[in-house]
């Protein structure tokens, strides 16, 4: 049996890889507001200060348990619902009302912060290693730059019955058109999709193959330079993908995020991105592109539905014509991965000694 049937991190649903995970759309998180996700089975909190900072805490308050969903915003901070006790956006306690002395909120546990982040219209959270948050860098378009201006229109929601990393095969599978997509499978004709890992967080997925041999190919082959069809994958902790396709004067480009869920499954949300334009005209045409890469990217994510949510994925019988999968397979292995689901570990209390406060008459007891 082929040793890519199973394999250790692949589709292996204990696990998942460290990096940054889509969280939550930037609109749907107003200002002074809470939204409360399972974020691979830890919960937690984002919401935005009176600054319009994001801030994202374990979702538990460390008095009593209440979750700060039923709290509110103060500022750039947070108060828990149930006694009040407010909580800085580093998660430090700084206030609790019945207590006369302010300097002993330092002896209560502070919560547990995650690095944030909002681009491309989404709001992101570092899960897993969080030594790792610094130098991780959020998936960005590798022609581009990190620092690129972009326009950005936030597609639909999706979800799938299966991993996230079989979710992206679907991307990089160039035999598959014929029978998913019949009415692209001219355009894929002889498309041959090579792998090129590039560091530890991202693997290179591209077509390398001159233009389809049929009537569509002697149309495109003015709009091609190079006489290759551009089409490229860029995947980030296995879990995003970047996609550039079209031709040299007009690229479509998608970010396609994805999580996993504790059931093996993935919640994804597409994203359609193009370069900013100077001008109303400019404007115009970067909404014209970000509508019709909208119709690109919906056509590919309808058609493979049934098949992820219905496939038990295991690849008993790999061809050659799957090595840019292999390839990408063999990169998810050597990925950092943090168990399922991911538990709180810093700032726990278990098997702790705690420490009540200001307690019959302002002794200190330990429990």
């Amino acid at each position: 049996m082929s040793r890519f049937a199973h394999t250790q991190v692949f589709n292996n649903p204990k696990i998942f890889v460290s990096g940054w995970y889509w969280t939550f759309p930037s609109h749907e998180l107003k200002k002074n507001k809470i939204k409360s996700l399972n974020l691979m089975g830890r919960e937690i909190v984002i919401y935005r200060g009176a600054s319009g900072d994001v801030s994202a805490l374990d979702a538990y308050c460390p008095h009593m348990g209440a979750h700060f969903q039923e709290g509110r915003v103060e500022e750039n901070s947070i108060r828990c619902g149930f006694h009040n006790w407010k909580f800085g956006s580093s998660g430090a306690c700084t206030e609790i009302p019945c207590q006369k002395y302010k300097d002993r909120c330092a002896n209560i546990p502070p919560v547990t912060t995650h690095p944030v982040q909002e681009k491309y219209g989404m709001i992101w959270v570092h899960a897993g290693d969080q030594n790792k948050a610094a130098t991780d860098p959020l998936p960005y378009f590798e022609d581009l730059g990190p620092g690129a201006d972009l326009e950005f229109l936030v597609g639909r929601r999706t979800f799938r019955q299966c991993r996230p990393e079989v979710v992206m095969l679907n991307a990089i599978d160039a035999h598959h058109f014929n029978a998913v997509h019949p009415e692209a499978s001219l355009l894929a004709d002889g498309m041959e999709i090579t792998a090129e890992p590039q560091n530890q967080r991202m693997i290179r997925l591209k077509n390398t193959t001159g233009l389809p041999k049929n009537w569509i190919g002697r149309i495109l082959q003015p709009l091609y330079r190079n006489g290759v069809l551009n089409y490229k994958n860029e995947y980030w902790y296995a879990s995003t993908g970047v996609v550039s396709l079209g031709p040299d004067f007009l690229q479509f480009r998608l970010i396609f995020p994805h999580r996993p869920t504790l059931n093996g499954g993935t919640e994804g949300h597409m994203i359609f991105l193009t370069p900013k334009r100077r001008g109303i005209l400019g404007k115009i045409l970067a909404r014209g592109i970000l509508w019709l890469t909208d119709i690109v990217g919906s056509y590919f994510e309808k058609g493979d539905k049934n098949i992820f949510d219905s496939i038990k994925f295991a690849m008993r019988a790999p061809v050659k014509a799957d090595h840019a999968m292999i390839g990408f397979i063999k990169h998810t292995e050597a990925q950092v991965t943090q168990s399922m689901p991911w538990v709180e570990r810093d700032n726990e209390l278990k098997g702790a000694e705690v420490v009540a406060i200001e307690v019959l008459d302002e002794e200190r007891i330990t429990i």
